[in-house]
């Protein structure tokens, strides 16, 4: 990495560090990207060289926080063959942890961004365990593409909607239990599974 590139880079970390930590301070609607510049210590310019809006500095920092989720996830898991499960598991965890925290829920119902960004910013997550259910035939889907296109889409509403819900546990879980169905899952395991007692970590 040449010179230039380094100081981009730490640019760049400093821009995300600093949208961050703001965003644990007040709401991103009252964040500017004069903010965001001042507390990295970054020239406009340099904003602009990495993000259009100060939404798209999001992305990278919702799919580092997923991809550690789904790091504890994996070892809570680790013991767990069956693919179904461990991604019910690993879907009502996540969406638990989701709704409580402010940034994500934010991102969520104002971010404004397409479904396809918003499953690169969930990052690797299910995408190992939807594969291996598929290897093994745990899942069975006609249709690949459209299947992940209307589970996870369908699952990211349900999970929006969820936000504003009392009962948001039980939404999450109904969420669930309809994606492992479009999986390819018997409804009333998959009713099972995504309602069952779920691990302490």
């Amino acid at each position: 990495m040449s010179r230039v590139e380094r100081k981009r880079a730490e640019a760049r970390g400093r821009i995300l560090a600093a949208t961050e930590r703001l965003a644990m301070e007040k709401s991103l609607d009252q964040i500017t990207i004069q903010d965001i510049t001042d507390a990295a210590d970054v020239g406009h310019g340099s904003f602009y060289l990495h993000f259009k809006t100060k939404f798209d500095v999001l992305v990278p920092i919702v799919r580092q926080r997923a991809e550690a989720m789904d790091d504890r996830y994996q070892e809570l898991t680790a013991e767990i063959d069956d693919p179904a499960e461990v991604m019910a598991i690993s879907a009502r965890l996540m969406s638990r942890e989701i709704i409580k925290d402010p940034l994500w829920c934010w991102f969520l119902e104002h971010s404004g961004m397409p479904l396809e960004q918003m499953r690169r910013a969930f990052g690797r997550f299910s995408q190992r365990d939807l594969d291996k259910g598929l290897a093994t035939g745990r899942f069975t889907v006609k249709d690949l593409e459209t299947t992940i296109q209307f589970g996870f889409g369908g699952f990211i509403n349900l999970l929006m909607v969820s936000l504003n819900q009392d009962a948001v546990e039980s939404v999450i879980d109904d969420a669930v239990e309809l994606l492992l169905t479009v999986l390819g899952i018997d409804r009333k395991e998959a009713a099972v599974l995504a309602h069952g007692e779920l691990p302490v970590y």
